[in-house]
């Protein structure tokens, strides 16, 4: 494959994904770290893409609407959600709740369970959790976001990634019109993609999360 070809390829993989690590793409085209490497900062030059430690992620102008004025806007919609999701989880269950205003609404509607193990990265769930002392709440390590509370990284990532769960409450920001799920941060995407691998879609809310 030429290098031009590749670079499209390259774009196009980071379009359908969001993220894309080094190693996938290493693997994807059968070429060395260097040459991926090559392409990943040609690319990011010719602002085609962000480039990160250990992959790239899509350019975006947009910027996440602050969580103060997610988490007032769309309640009863998200209430809403939350109720049919809570009702789906049976007691004694192992989930991940993720960041985002959804998931924590979800969180309050998971309080009339009994003996759930919640794994999240998300500070506001485990404060709305932490009264029930039926509950075991493990919260992951990593870097904080202090703007909504969400902790990410790739410590974030490896941590979530040694538990077995039954059920996973993603947040996401948007639908794109393929079907596929929008986020505003790469470390998220990577967060989501891993967690999402480990259980089977249940439910889903629209709007902003």
């Amino acid at each position: 494959m030429k290098q031009t070809q590749r670079h499209d390829a390259i774009i196009e993989l980071v379009k359908k994904q969001g993220y894309v690590s080094t190693e996938e793409l290493v693997e994807h085209f059968s070429v060395s770290p260097q040459t991926i490497r090559r392409d990943l900062n040609d690319l990011a030059e010719q602002n085609m893409i962000l480039r990160h430690h250990g992959g790239a992620a899509l350019p975006s102008s947009s910027v996440n609407t602050p969580w103060h004025d997610r988490k007032a806007t769309q309640t009863e919609e998200k209430e809403r959600i939350a109720r049919k999701v809570a009702a789906q989880i049976p007691n004694g269950s192992t989930l991940f709740i993720d960041i985002g205003t959804t998931p924590e609404a979800v969180a309050h509607a998971l309080l009339g369970h009994s003996n759930l193990r919640i794994v999240t990265n998300n500070l506001n769930v485990a404060n709305t959790l932490m009264a029930k002392e039926d509950f075991r709440i493990i919260l992951a390590g990593g870097e904080l976001r202090s703007r909504d509370g969400g902790i990410i990284g790739e410590a974030t990532q490896d941590f979530i990634a040694q538990f077995r769960l039954d059920f996973g409450i993603l947040g996401i920001s948007g639908i794109d019109s393929d079907g596929s799920l929008l986020e505003f941060d790469y470390h998220e995407v990577r967060t989501k993609r891993g967690d999402y691998r480990k259980f089977a879609p249940r439910d889903a809310g629209g709007g902003s999360l």
